[in-house]
């Protein structure tokens, strides 16, 4: 009888041990799979965020060049632009991370962009020079854009991604 009794007892203790170890090791691969797609998910942040501010500063480049030299650029020199399918991709990965204010800011910047890329796809003669009222209407357009990366910068800069303080 007596070994019976240590036989059972060794199978309870037996029992509660595996389900123990089988219980840390599932809690400790979930953290590990959440940490993951965190890390993961942060990358995908700080790719887009690069991808669209990128954009807009070729954008602004442009627009700042006709604001400031009052001259329209080559149409040898296309601005960067990326598909409107990588585009809507990135932004639809960016959005749920951005502010209220932020997004605002950012879906601002790609209209200017849009408006940009408009009057950039217009018949014009390089050998005149911009009026100072057309280059004044490109300011806004500068404006909103830098709004915008000012919106995506803390998502493409290292602090942000990966938890770092700018202190």
């Amino acid at each position: 009888m007596e070994a019976a009794i240590f036989g059972l007892i060794g199978v309870i203790v037996g029992g509660i041990i595996t389900a123990g170890s089988t219980y840390l090791l599932d809690r400790r691969r979930e953290r590990t799979e959440r940490e993951r797609d965190k890390r993961n998910h942060a990358l995908e942040v700080k790719r887009a965020a690069r991808s669209i501010d990128s954009e807009l500063s070729w954008a602004r480049a442009a627009a700042h060049s006709w604001a400031d030299q009052k001259r329209w650029t080559s149409p040898v020199v296309p601005l960067l632009s990326l598909s409107t399918e990588a585009r809507q991709k990135y932004v639809d990965t960016i959005a749920p991370d951005l502010s209220d204010e932020a997004w605002l800011s950012v879906t601002f910047a790609l209209q200017a962009v849009e408006t940009i890329r408009v009057i950039l796809a217009m018949p014009r003669d390089l050998a005149i020079a911009i009026p100072e009222d057309v280059a004044e209407s490109f300011v806004p357009l500068i404006t909103s854009i830098d709004e915008g990366r000012r919106g995506l910068a803390p998502y493409h800069l290292d602090f942000h991604a990966t938890g770092k303080s700018t202190q």
